[in-house]
């Protein structure tokens, strides 16, 4: 089989492209997407129709590139009326980068107002956002200042599933419910 050679500056609009073809293919049954988008990640090479869209330089550009990605998705699902149906969770893996390319300048500061950003041991390196979108279980605007961490979705999603008696002890020992 023919491998096709990607092109970095495509990677999310290829990989949003798959995801909403992956929702309006399983609209009818319920479905689980994993979407790892590698916006903000090296290399950071935000496609043509984003560049110069912000004032924070390429890093910029490719911020706003991931919110129109992540935006593709939201739409779709609001577009097949399944919205009310979807949980929605948007985190990162660690915190923002030390000021790439003098972002900084522009006002622009992604850990403020904590200390240290990505790979380093601070707050800044590790904290990071976690937004869920799912009308009628989570309120709007709601914010809940519960620690969590990605290890945590295994114990929470048992819970939800009502199968968290069926978890053995040796199965995600560190996994609590939030």
């Amino acid at each position: 089989q023919k491998r096709l050679a990607r092109k970095f500056e495509d990677t999310a609009i290829d990989l949003s492209t798959e995801a909403v073809s992956f929702i309006r293919k399983n609209r009818d049954k319920p479905f689980f997407l994993y979407y790892p988008t590698t916006n903000i990640h090296f290399p950071i090479t935000p496609n043509k129709r984003f560049q110069g869209k912000s004032d924070a330089g390429r890093y910029g550009d490719f911020v706003v590139e991931f919110d129109w990605a992540v935006g593709e998705v939201l739409r779709t699902l609001d577009e097949l009326n399944l919205t009310k149906e979807t949980l929605l969770i948007v985190t990162s893996d660690n915190g923002g980068r030390p000021d790439p390319k003098g972002m900084g300048k522009k006002g622009h500061n992604p850990n403020a107002p904590l200390r240290g950003t990505k790979r380093q041991i601070w707050e800044g390196g590790h904290r990071v956002p976690f937004l869920v979108r799912w009308p009628g279980k989570v309120k709007a605007g709601s914010v809940n200042p519960t620690t969590i961490c990605t290890t945590d979705f295994f114990a929470t999603f048992a819970e939800l599933l009502g199968k968290e008696d069926g978890i053995p002890d040796s199965a995600a020992e560190d996994s609590f419910s939030f």
